[in-house]
């Protein structure tokens, strides 16, 4: 080419000024943080930790842990998307499970969740990715903290005795069990033992039905033993962040039984490896949470109301039934392969029992089948897998649950299988025989909600519903700092979400609160009332999403807002709107700082026959709109729902959004709509 030709081509880029990219305005606030990664994601007691933090909008101004016993402050926040904190745990810190938040202008962040244990502690140094050049690991037992990066496999080197009892295990989905991004939907690691010639003597990819894997080692001779952890498909990324336990510890695989009963003393079998004492003496408190978490290795554990009996002798066929006197709990284990277990009770005609295996729930590898037979043997009910959706950690979901109106006096059977034909003294259940009782439980969506001063936060509460149960919830608010305004809210009938509002004085103090959301129902002849666990959603391998709960409520209250919204409507008045009517409600944008800019109002969801228009718009130089609440024909009259307004307001790349008190609203007979 030649050299006029060459300069002809620059000429573009040399003799004229190339535009100059547009600079994106700045955020109208600051973004709520989101937690990626934390790593190490645990510490031993007694000393302090540097974590180092990932995500985005993250530079803490505070971290969060729950529990008592452990603390932490920031070390470095200067970055937006990576930190480094010191948690320091206590001596007598309790050993288990915490959550790990940060806040700052932006409200509090999603849980990660953080371990508190009891062993000697180290991180991974690489290079550490060959088995030629493997970490040396001093002394057991101890607990690796590693990440598995994009290409990497992570080597470790220790010294063992022939016929020491080893527990190699990890924690991987224990600390992060879904992502969004990655399929199946968590870190899948494996482990693998090398003996000092490099051949390969024990592999583990779980245990039982857990993807984080569990390897028991006896070393055959005295020696130098390298194990390697990896992803099953050599996956890497960041967020693949592990802790490996290696040494001579306690580890319980199994109890037994599954559950007992609230106010009584409950001896347990302990099954596992190292164990002081296969013996443990539990008694149940007379308020036991509908699940408790034993051991060290965490295996839950049932207490109900129901009386509980043990499954005796020989009841694998039909004539050895077992008789049991209903309700009742029965705990028992399909000891061998190939059993079936059954029992016999007595029903009455137009009865409706519940007939409901936990296993699977609890830990156990049982995959039942439960059938259910009259007198003459005829199949009446039989169900494999039932889905509990308060259970999301188990993704495969394979209890039995079946509900059933006996249509005659008499005795009838229940058989209790595997599926696949599989037993050993490990695959325990928990067979509850009892009357339907209709009941609900609540959650609220997400557990991190945040307001500025003298804003309005939307509270979302969501509602299991249990044994038909489809009436009416009540919500309120309790345990707030006066000042702050709760809307009373209503799940209603046959709807399984509602919402309500909550209001900060302008002078609020900036902070966390943690209100309780109390539901109420009216269920028979009793007043049911339940406090609405906090729950955060997880999605799982771009699609499934799970609902997973938490430990507290966190309710952040930020500096004020660039605008907040008025309904003019006070929060303790109600609505009354009749069928094919329209009511006109105004809606004020009350800007504060100077911010300008279009909102765009629209309501959340409402119930069928109550519509708005989709959308309505403020200009930038209005301060005010109006909504048009429509109720069609179809809408049953004493229908009631809680009117709330969002606005959302764009600034580039950004948005925000705010939300009105909530406007409680009825369907009546009236002429007119009136505000009562």
């Amino acid at each position: 080419m030649s050299f006029l030709r060459a300069a002809v081509f620059l000429i573009p880029f040399t003799l004229f000024p190339q535009a100059k990219k547009p600079v994106p305005p700045p955020p109208l606030e600051p973004p709520q943080p989101v937690l990626t990664w934390i790593y190490p994601s645990g510490g031993q007691r007694g000393k302090t930790v540097e974590i180092r933090l990932s995500g985005t909008g993250i530079a803490p101004d505070k971290v969060l842990i729950t529990g008592g016993g452990v603390t932490a402050k920031p070390i470095d926040s200067k970055d937006a998307n990576n930190a480094r904190i010191a948690v320091t745990i206590e001596p007598d810190a309790a050993l288990g499970e915490r959550e790990l938040r940060v806040m700052n202008a932006g409200g509090v962040s999603n849980r990660y969740r953080f371990q508190v244990g009891d062993l000697p502690e180290i991180n991974e140094k690489e290079p550490n990715s060959e088995k030629s050049a493997p970490q040396q690991i001093d002394a057991l037992p101890v607990v690796i903290n590693g990440q598995i990066t994009e290409g990497d496999r992570d080597y470790f080197r220790f010294h063992a005795k022939a016929g020491d009892s080893l527990v190699c295990a990890v924690q991987a989905r224990a600390l992060l069990p879904f992502i969004a991004d990655a399929v199946p939907g968590w870190f899948d690691p494996v482990l693998v033992i090398y003996d000092s010639t490099g051949k390969q003597i024990q592999y583990a990819d779980d245990f039982r039905f857990k993807p984080d894997p569990v390897l028991f080692f006896r070393p055959p001779a005295d020696g130098d033993y390298t194990i390697e952890l990896r992803d099953v498909i050599y996956r890497g990324r960041s967020d693949f962040v592990y802790r490996l336990t290696i040494g001579a510890v306690p580890f319980v695989t199994d109890i037994f039984p599954l559950g007992g009963r609230r106010d009584s003393d409950v001896a347990l079998e302990l099954r596992g490896v190292n164990l002081p004492s296969q013996k443990l003496d539990l008694h149940l408190a007379a308020d036991a949470p509908r699940v408790m978490r034993l051991t060290a290795n965490s295996l839950p554990f049932w207490p109900s109301d129901l009386p509980s009996v043990r499954a005796t002798g020989a009841i694998h066929t039909l004539a050895q039934a077992q008789r049991v006197a209903t309700p009742v709990a029965i705990d028992g284990r399909m000891v061998k392969p190939g059993d079936s277990d059954y029992y016999v009770f007595a029903a009455k005609q137009g009865e409706k029992l519940v007939l409901e295996v936990q296993a699977r729930r609890l830990d156990s590898p049982l995959d039942s089948i439960l059938t259910l037979f009259n007198s003459k043997q005829a199949v009446l009910a039989e169900n494999d897998d039932w889905n509990d959706t308060l259970e999301s950690m188990t993704t495969q979901q394979v209890d039995s649950h079946i509900v059933y109106t006996f249509p005659a006096a008499g005795d009838y059977f229940l058989r209790l299988r595997d599926v696949q034909g599989k037993g050993g003294p490990e695959f325990a259940y928990r067979l509850t025989i009892a009357p339907s009782k209709p009941d609900f439980t609540l959650r609220i969506t997400p557990d991190n909600p945040r307001m500025g001063q003298g804003d309005t936060a939307a509270i979302t509460v969501s509602a299991v519903r249990r044994d038909e149960f489809n009436g009416d919830i009540e919500l309120s608010v309790e345990d707030l700092p006066p000042g702050y305004i709760a809307s009373k809210g209503l799940i209603a009938a046959g709807q399984n979400e509602g919402r309500l509002t909550i209001t900060a004085p302008a002078d609020a103090p900036i902070g966390v609160l943690s209100p309780r959301v109390v539901g109420a129902a009216t269920i028979g002849k009793d007043r049911v009332q339940h406090r609405a666990e906090s729950a955060e959603s997880m999605m799982q391998a771009f699609a499934s999403i799970h609902i997973l709960p938490t430990r507290q409520l966190f309710l952040a209250v930020t500096p004020p807002a660039g605008f907040t919204l008025s309904a003019g409507v006070p929060p303790d008045k109600v609505l009354d709107l009749r069928p094919e009517s329209d009511t006109e409600v105004i809606i004020k944008v009350l800007r504060k700082n100077g911010v300008k800019g279009a909102v765009t109002l629209m309501p959340l969801r409402l119930a069928n026959g109550v519509v708005t228009t989709k959308t309505v718009q403020v200009p930038a130089d209005k301060d005010e709109a109006t909504v048009t609440i429509t109720v069609t024909k179809d809408a049953k009259p004493g229908l009631r729902q809680d009117l709330i307004i969002s606005a959302v307001m764009r600034s580039g790349n950004s948005s925000v959004t705010r939300f009105a008190q909530a406007i409680p609203i009825r369907v009546s007979e009236q002429t007119t709509s009136t505000i009562k």
